[in-house]
C-alpha cells in the first residue's frame, strides 16, 4: 500500500472485519488516506470511529450506523451521542445532518415495515 486510495480501500475491507481492532485499523487506515490528500476517505473514518465506539460499548457520535435492535427488529442508531458532535462539524467529515440521518432511518423502518394485505 502506498497510495491514498490503496489505503482508502484497505479501511473499507477492515471495516467489514468482526472485531473491535479491525475497526480501528480501519479508521487509522483512513485516516493515512485523509492525510495522503483522500478527502473522500473522511466519511469512512467516522464510520469506522463509530463502529469501534459501538463495538467497545459506547454510543458512536457521528450517526453512521444503523442497526436492527435485537428484542424489536425496528432500526435504529443507537447507542447515539448525538450532542457531542454538530451538524456543522458532520457535514465537514461528509456525515449526513441530524435531519438527513432521521429521514434516513425513517426510511429504513417504512421499507422494513410489514405489508398490510388489502
Amino acid at each position: 500500500m502506498s497510495t491514498a486510495a490503496d489505503f482508502r480501500a484497505a479501511a473499507f475491507v477492515f471495516q467489514h472485519g468482526g472485531e473491535p481492532n479491525d475497526y480501528l485499523l480501519a479508521h487509522t487506515l483512513a485516516m493515512i488516506a485523509v492525510a495522503k490528500g483522500e478527502q473522500a476517505a473522511l466519511w469512512i473514518a467516522t464510520a469506522t470511529l463509530d463502529r469501534y465506539l459501538i463495538a467497545v460499548g459506547r454510543p458512536q457520535i457521528y450517526g453512521t450506523q444503523y442497526s436492527r435492535d435485537r428484542a424489536t427488529r425496528a432500526w435504529t442508531q443507537e447507542p447515539y451521542q448525538r450532542d457531542l458532535v454538530s451538524d456543522a462539524l458532520r457535514a465537514q467529515l461528509g456525515v449526513k445532518t441530524s435531519v438527513e440521518q432521521a429521514a434516513q432511518l425513517a426510511d429504513l423502518q417504512t421499507k422494513a415495515a410489514p405489508k398490510r394485505e388489502q
